[in-house]
């Protein structure tokens, strides 16, 4: 079934909100390294690697984004993730079996 144009539009709003998630959840702690070497706690070679490692973790963002997941199943796990399920989404087959496989997890 092809969805409206507001649910594509909340779709992708919900899908905007997931990606920054994601993407602060792993640039939080290279801040706080960035911090540690500035202050002269870190050395500048782990401060590098640990960048080299965000910039891995960064590229797994882009790749789940960008044809790693179906759409809808990415939606689905935004709106897990983000604690966003409405009284359709709970009621909704597809996520009920979703929901089912990854809390068994």
């Amino acid at each position: 079934m092809r969805k409206s144009k507001e649910e594509r539009k909340r779709d992708r709003v919900i899908l905007e909100k997931y990606h920054k998630y994601l993407t602060e959840k792993e640039l939080e702690p290279l801040f706080q390294h960035v911090n540690q070497w500035k202050s002269g706690e870190l050395p500048y070679y782990e401060l590098t690697e640990l960048i080299h490692e965000f910039h891995k973790k960064n590229q797994e963002i882009w790749s789940t984004f960008n044809g790693e997941l179906p759409r809808e199943r990415l939606i689905f796990f935004a709106k897990k993730e983000l604690k966003m399920f409405n009284e359709h989404d709970l009621k909704n087959e597809m996520y009920q079996r979703w929901l089912h496989f990854y809390d068994e997890d």
